[in-house]
């Protein structure tokens, strides 16, 4: 089988390779299974010496340059890969737990605020209750950040294995039809989950942000 693309050994350099992290990264079949985390590459040579790729079950597949190629849709295994989705589950959950932490947090802090402003609690309490809390909420924030980011580049991914799947159904056998048809119905129902959830992360994150600016207003 010919291989498309331009194998990773022929890429030199540092910053070329950071220019690939996030990137999507198909196996030989042309099924998405994840994205480019991360690179490592040797001092001298400037060439990657391991590449490390987010797969779609939230493990971390290490592969060697000779295994990628890249092509002009994003980064290609050179072999077939099993990845089931459950990794997907397992980041959308804890990105509903975080943001319901968040908002759980902010209504704790709104409570201490007004404490402190009716004068049940000392300056020295207040703040020490306060601190943390302000500390969790930031961790809680950087977390989400991840996972909107983590989840986005798979949905592209799976945008993406989505297009060719409805070109395959154009020229394919009735059974391979009927295969590409499930997992198209799998697709969009990861996708419309995902993007419902990215949706209610980000509005919790403009909420954030607008706190933010409100307490630094008041600190002027």
């Amino acid at each position: 089988m010919e291989l498309r693309g331009k194998p990773l050994t022929d890429l030199v350099g540092k910053d070329t390779y950071r220019q690939l992290l996030g990137v999507k990264v198909f196996d030989v079949s042309g099924t998405y299974v994840g994205y480019l985390k991360r690179v490592y590459v040797e001092r001298r040579s400037g060439r990657a010496r391991r590449l490390v790729v987010r797969l779609l079950d939230g493990r971390l597949l290490p592969l060697k340059p000779q295994e990628l190629r890249l092509t002009s849709t994003g980064l290609v295994v050179v072999r077939r890969l099993h990845v089931e989705a459950g990794g997907l589950s397992s980041s959308l959950r804890r990105l509903e737990e975080a943001v319901a932490e968040i908002k759980r947090i902010r209504e704790r802090i709104l409570e201490l605020d007004e404490a402190y402003i009716a004068g049940e609690m000392s300056r020295d309490t207040y703040l020490s209750f306060r601190s943390g809390l302000e500390f969790k909420r930031r961790q809680l924030l950087s977390e989400v950040r991840e996972l909107v980011e983590e989840l986005e580049s798979q949905v592209s991914g799976l945008e993406e294995e989505r297009r060719g799947l409805l070109s395959k159904l154009r020229s394919s056998s009735a059974r391979e039809r009927g295969e590409a048809a499930r997992r198209l119905r799998s697709i969009r129902t990861v996708i419309a989950r995902i993007n419902e959830l990215l949706e209610s992360a980000k509005h919790e994150l403009s909420l954030e942000m607008e706190l933010d600016d409100f307490i630094e207003s008041c600190l002027r």
